[in-house]
């Protein structure tokens, strides 16, 4: 009887901790250079940001993270031929997002677009993550890559 009662014991905390899930929390990150924003978990320690404001890098778990914004004003040089820098990349508003894994088995992700702007040149949002394949759950890396939106330009 004695072993039936820690048996139950035993398979209802086994029951009790497997129903527990480990919720991710994030810290919000917003940019005021470029008017992205982005949450990154916050078991990742943010590294000192750039003087010039262009972005954000962190790290923590295996995970490496950077999100930067630039200008390109290249497209308003025309060359001879007529063609503009976003004739050649016409993702306009876009966010174009690609996975890789090296043969060390490191995904690389990057998430990046460019926004148009006239007055200033074309806003480039780029958002790169690098992490051991299988090391962070699929979960986070979608909550990092839905996040990164442009909220203003000004």
């Amino acid at each position: 009887m004695i072993m039936k009662k820690l048996i139950l014991l035993i398979l209802w905390l086994m029951f009790i901790t497997g129903c527990q899930t480990q919720t991710t929390r994030y810290v919000h990150y917003h940019n005021e250079r470029f008017g992205f924003e982005l949450d990154y978990p916050s078991f990742m320690t943010m590294d000192p940001p750039p003087e010039n404001g262009d972005g954000i890098s962190c790290h923590g778990k295996g995970l490496e993270l950077t999100a930067t914004g630039c200008m390109d004003m290249t497209w308003m040089d025309l060359d001879d031929s007529g063609l503009t820098t976003r004739d050649l990349y016409p993702h306009d508003e876009v966010f174009y997002v690609h996975h890789d894994i090296d043969a060390a088995g490191t995904v690389h992700c990057t998430k990046t677009a460019r926004f148009p702007n006239t007055d200033n040149g074309d806003i480039i949002l780029t958002l790169q993550l690098t992490y051991p394949q299988g090391q962070v759950d699929s979960a986070t890396i979608n909550h990092i890559l839905n996040s990164f939106v442009l909220l203003s330009w000004h």
